[in-house]
């Protein structure tokens, strides 16, 4: 029996109360080839299709040209490869154990011959593709990085996106002022301000791409099971 979208909603949102926690730390010492789809952060198929809903409902197409910025294992991967034409989906991920095993979801989903692109890189160079995006994601990256890493990955990705593009990101928004550094209890995690998980005010998004060719917009809550809102940042046509 199918599924409704709501019930997959909340079932990735109960699968995050029991979900372990996560970061590069867990990624060295406990991956392996039939961890990785737990290690980062359970619920599988049902936040891979969360991911691929939202962009659709975005307006991505499957003529679009899209990076995924940090893909893991391909969690939403498999989920936008099937999705796009072939050779439309672009992943980037610094774990290389996190690339294997997302070869072998593809290759269990049968989509390897839909000429997916995967690059193994640590500091954002997707000049690598030799193309420009339409749309690109970046799905729990903001939260485990510190601002000037997130900085160049802005700065990179104004030139990886064609006229129009659009990048969306996700973050832990602060809940309270601006100027603080106490720690933030959330939906199965404790945030922080200087170390990961990082919580960060929207506004600074709007500030870091001030004078470029890129645009901010908060969009906020979009039914994310660990409360991680959405930023746009939309690059001038």
């Amino acid at each position: 029996m199918a599924v409704g979208y709501e019930t997959r909603r909340w079932l990735v949102r109960r699968a995050a109360k029991v979900a372990p926690r996560y970061g590069p730390r867990l990624y060295r010492s406990r991956l392996n080839p039939n961890r990785h789809r737990w290690v980062t952060g359970g619920a599988w198929d049902e936040m891979g299709d969360l991911q691929l809903r939202f962009l659709v409902d975005q307006g991505l197409r499957p003529d679009h040209h899209l990076l995924d910025v940090g893909c893991g294992a391909l969690r939403g991967g498999v989920h936008f490869v099937r999705y796009l034409e072939p050779g439309h989906y672009c992943g980037i991920e610094r774990m290389p154990a996190l690339l294997k095993a997302g070869r072998r979801e593809l290759d269990r989903a049968g989509l390897s011959g839909k000429a997916p692109v995967l690059v193994q890189d640590d500091a954002f160079r997707f000049q690598r593709f030799h193309r420009r995006f339409d749309y690109a994601l970046a799905h729990s990256v903001f939260t485990h990085l510190p601002f000037n890493v997130i900085m160049r990955c802005l700065s990179e990705m104004e030139g990886a996106l064609g006229a129009g593009g659009r990048f969306y990101a996700t973050y832990f928004p602060n809940t309270g002022r601006r100027l603080r550094h106490d720690d933030v209890t959330g939906t199965n995690h404790v945030l922080h301000c200087d170390r990961d998980p990082y919580y960060y005010d929207p506004g600074i998004f709007e500030w870091a791409v001030e004078g470029s060719a890129l645009s901010c917009t908060v969009l906020g809550d979009w039914g994310h099971p660990r409360d991680q809102h959405m930023l746009l940042f939309t690059k001038e046509p």
